[in-house]
C-alpha cells in the first residue's frame, strides 16, 4: 500500500463521514491499549480499520489465540481525532 508504519487504513467514505482527512492524527483505543497513528485512505471494506503488525499488538487480547498460537487479529476500538 505504501503506507507508513503509523498508518490507520480507513475507507474514504468512512473517513468523510467522520470528518477525517488523509494524514490526520488519530487515536485508536480499547480496554487493552492505545495506538496513535495517522489516517491513510485505502480501498477497503467500509466499517473497518487496519493497522500494521506488530504495532497493532497493543490492541489485541493476548489470551485469544488459535491452537497454533496465532493471535485473533480482530479487535473493537474507539477512534478519536487528535488534530
Amino acid at each position: 500500500t505504501g503506507a507508513m508504519r503509523e498508518a490507520v487504513l480507513i475507507n474514504p467514505i468512512d473517513a468523510e463521514n467522520l470528518s477525517l482527512k488523509d494524514g490526520y492524527k488519530v487515536l485508536l483505543k480499547n480496554d487493552l491499549g492505545e495506538f496513535q497513528g495517522r489516517v491513510y485512505l485505502a480501498p477497503m471494506k467500509p466499517g473497518n480499520l487496519q493497522i500494521h503488525w506488530p504495532e497493532g499488538n497493543v490492541l489485541l487480547d493476548q489470551g485469544k489465540r488459535s491452537v497454533e498460537g496465532v493471535p485473533d487479529y480482530n479487535a473493537l476500538v474507539c477512534l478519536e481525532k487528535l488534530d
